[in-house]
């Protein structure tokens, strides 16, 4: 008759836990032959002194980092003044329809987000284009950034219209003006500081490029 190998019997559950007690009682004897150790007996004390160890760390962690914040980003994780002017994601693209742009929105893998795309004119005739993502169902006025566990700029955690607006003006798709237009100009604001900045740096370098082809 065959007889199965217990080293086989063994890879067909390689789940099973197997002690060996002797071991065990041999290795728990040698650390109580000086007595219960104090980070058995006093637990509470250790993790003070870890979470204590922990806090340290990451303020020197912290401290090391801090020339790599953004000069403004106090302004930009403010939830509270950001969370303006909400717009329906499907409202916002069919506004852009309704005064000529042709787009898309399709989801692009992300939860909670769809990609906007758009036909663009160009020398050889259109082009489809990729502008960025947007998030559903709706998008507040302005982005909030998202800040890692040292307070460094990590994202988005919302993403605002305003920030699209910018993508389809530096990506031609919309001029700045006709892009108010439609959309409404900003404020002129703390808020907005940001968003008027990036459209001045764009605007100024689209005139030195212009002021360079022409000589």
């Amino acid at each position: 008759m065959w007889q199965v190998n217990p080293a086989y019997k063994q890879l067909e559950n390689p789940y099973k836990e197997y002690h060996n007690k002797k071991a065990t009682e041999a290795t728990i004897k040698e650390i109580l032959k000086d007595g219960t150790p104090d980070w058995f007996s006093h637990p509470d004390h250790y993790k003070a002194f870890a979470q204590e160890s922990y806090l340290a760390d990451k303020e020197i962690s912290d401290g090391l980092v801090e020339d790599y914040k953004m000069e403004d980003q106090e302004l930009l994780v403010d939830f509270k003044a950001r969370n303006v002017n909400i717009t329906g994601t499907k409202e916002f693209v069919l506004k852009l329809r309704e005064n000529g742009i042709k787009c898309h929105a399709v989801f692009n893998g992300m939860p909670g987000t769809v990609g906007l795309w758009c036909i663009v004119p160009t020398k050889q005739g259109t082009n489809v284009r990729y502008i960025c993502f947007l998030q559903t169902p709706a998008m507040i006025e302005w982005s909030v950034l998202r800040l890692d566990d040292h307070g460094l700029p990590n994202g988005e955690d919302y993403r605002g219209w305003r920030t699209v607006l910018s993508e389809l003006i530096k990506k031609g798709i919309l001029t700045e003006q006709r892009a108010h237009e439609i959309f409404g100009a900003p404020t002129d604001s703390i808020v907005s500081r940001r968003y008027r900045r990036t459209l001045y740096e764009y605007r100024h370098r689209r005139e030195n490029i212009e002021v360079k082809d022409g000589f």
